[in-house]
């Protein structure tokens, strides 16, 4: 497996590890070929499913143009490490995650003729616009759909992801910038049997049940402040709304807001919470320390900036931390998952910008005990029924399957 980013203290991002614990599971040796980019700690992890090794080369997370300046490096580093091990393992499918890695793992697994599974988390193309012109964003989309041509395997993560893949595949370079909304909308209802048997499958951000025990949901006591939790990436752009929820439930009498994560943003957000009694700042949260933490807070804010692509059709992580944890959503209108949200009733929405609207749906909740238990209820039996890591792993499997059957070079 190949990326170009792990969290915060050099592990890998809970997707990436559970795909990697599926694997492992169905007898793979995993190998994560990762890139560290705060160049720290050791140059080989061992995990429970399998080991990291890492390129060190320091490199902010969000600064652009140094990033595309040391990405060839870690592209280069990454074949050679591939091939060194093809002197020794004689069936290797390599697996590649987002369009930064893409063009590298097409080069490795033509020069060594290994099948390419291709792990597309985001629309790489939509998340960087903003930072790019829109012409350049538009030519990196239609390289991503050349590059799809020689990919054995394909995993799309949200359901927007999995219709803009499909469409790529069938219609190349013409497919569209991003999916239509209600053609993803879709995408949620399918049943599992459409993502099996396939090159092309969703394996999004649902997460391991067992990781949310039920007993410890159902034993939950709530406290005194009705807590607000945010958990992820703390930077500027795209927006999250965390500093403008912040200024929303200061002075907000009996609400908490707790934010946890890594990013620019800390020590904005740490001054904040120096002159804010209800705003506080909970460090850089472990992945495996999440499911508890969001067991013990009353709501999970999930606002994102519709006006990215990548943001407006996305399927966060977020959102299934919460279903699992029986903890109703707080998400924008605007966004795919906002109006899964409301149509699932898990949770409540509000126009981005408008913060006293944010601030309407917290005192609901909070007003509201039998409301905040119903949604969140639902959102659990939604996570157990559909969207969990057990139906992913299956799905996983099926590709892996696929893949082995399957040509090298698709096309």
């Amino acid at each position: 497996m190949v990326r170009t980013r792990l969290t915060t203290g050099g592990f890998a991002e809970p997707v990436v590890a559970d795909t990697a614990k599926s694997l492992s599971k169905m007898g793979h040796r995993v190998i994560l070929l990762a890139w560290d980019r705060n160049a720290k700690g050791e140059e080989t992890v061992t995990t429970d499913w399998g080991t990291i090794w890492k390129y060190q080369e320091e490199c902010s997370l969000n600064n652009p143009l140094s990033f595309v300046r040391k990405l060839p490096g870690f592209l280069r580093w990454s074949t050679w490490q591939i091939l060194a091990f093809q002197k020794i393992e004689t069936d290797i499918i390599l697996h590649y995650h987002d369009l930064d890695t893409l063009i590298g793992g097409v080069f490795t697994s033509k020069i060594g003729e290994m099948p390419l599974v291709y792990d597309c988390h985001e629309n790489y193309p939509g998340l960087v616009k903003g930072a790019i012109s829109s012409r350049g964003a538009t030519l990196l989309h239609k390289l991503e759909a050349f590059l799809l041509k020689y990919c054995s395997g394909i995993m799309a993560a949200g359901p927007a992801g999995y219709v803009r893949l499909n469409d790529m595949v069938n219609i190349g370079s013409n497919a569209p910038f991003s999916a239509d909304e209600d053609e993803a909308f879709k995408v949620l209802s399918k049943p599992q049997s459409e993502f099996l048997n396939s090159r092309i499958t969703r394996v999004g951000n649902a997460k391991r049940l067992d990781s949310y025990p039920l007993t410890r949901i159902e034993k939950r006591k709530r406290k005194d402040k009705f807590r607000l939790l945010y958990i992820g990436v703390l930077e500027k752009r795209p927006s999250r709304g965390i500093i403008e929820t912040a200024m929303t439930v200061n002075k907000m009498k009996g609400i908490q807001f707790d934010i946890g994560g890594f990013g620019t943003l800390v020590p904005a957000i740490k001054r904040i919470c120096e002159k804010m009694d209800n705003v506080n700042y909970i460090g850089s949260i472990h992945p495996d320390n999440v499911p508890l933490q969001t067991i013990e807070s009353d709501a999970v804010l999930m606002a994102l900036d519709p006006k990215n692509d990548n943001n407006r059709m996305s399927a966060p992580n977020k959102l299934f931390e919460a279903m699992s944890a029986g903890v109703p959503v707080i998400t924008c209108k605007e966004l795919l998952m906002g109006k899964f949200v409301e149509n699932e009733e898990i949770g409540l929405t509000f126009e981005w910008g408008k913060w006293d609207r944010l601030k309407a749906a917290i005192m609901k909740l909070v007003y509201d005990k039998e409301l905040q238990e119903k949604m969140g209820r639902r959102g659990r039996k939604l996570a157990e029924k559909t969207h969990n890591w057990e139906k992913c792993e299956e799905r996983i499997e099926s590709l892996y399957r696929y893949v082995k059957l399957n040509a090298v070079n698709p096309s």
